[in-house]
């Protein structure tokens, strides 16, 4: 399979996902796919274009031929060993920056729905409900919150408890304030 056999790194990967709002049942399959098609498939196509059109078999514009026929051995090797590496160590770097957007998105509208959620509650709004109909306001302004409240909702009403729920989003969202919401609404 395309999937590590290891269940430590299957998790830590799971929950970059997660954190980067990849939460599809196919999200971790999917994404050593893609890391296999560029670290593998991807050189040996390279390498195929290159070593058929210096045997003959591939015929490319004049310019781009005389570019890959004026490159030695070490240069190809070197050149395949970059898109191997970029191939693999691409998706993680491309991983880790969508976390980091995601997070901050997440931190930087998080006070906002906090306000939002005070102030439905004080209204005469139940918590669930609140946190319903905040999901929905800023679903425009600040989506992958609006998707982690949702989330949390829909699971308590699937039958899963507040607090597993509440820190389930605290844990995908990777957010220190929203671990600090949780945690004060687990202890209400």
């Amino acid at each position: 399979t395309f999937v590590p056999s290891d269940e430590k790194t299957r998790t830590k990967i799971q929950l970059q996902l997660a954190a980067a709002g990849l939460t599809g049942p196919h999200a971790l399959r999917n994404f050593y796919i893609v890391r296999m098609v560029l670290g593998v498939a991807l050189p040996l196509a390279v390498a195929g274009i290159v070593f058929g059109t210096r045997a003959g078999y591939i015929g490319l514009p004049e310019r781009i031929d005389k570019v890959i026929g004026g490159l030695s051995q070490q240069q190809l090797v070197a050149g395949l060993s970059l898109i191997i590496a970029m191939g693999f160590y691409g998706p993680m770097v491309w991983l880790r920056d969508k976390t980091s957007a995601r997070r901050r998105e997440i931190t930087e509208a998080f006070p906002n729905a906090l306000d939002l959620i005070q102030i439905s509650a004080e209204a005469g709004l139940g918590f669930d409900a609140a946190m319903i109909r905040v999901g929905n306001e800023i679903a425009t302004t600040a989506p992958a919150l609006s998707a982690e409240l949702l989330t949390a909702q829909r699971e308590i009403l699937a039958g899963r408890s507040r607090d597993r729920a509440l820190l389930e989003m605290a844990q995908r969202t990777g957010v220190e304030e929203v671990t600090a919401f949780v945690n004060v609404v687990l202890q209400s």
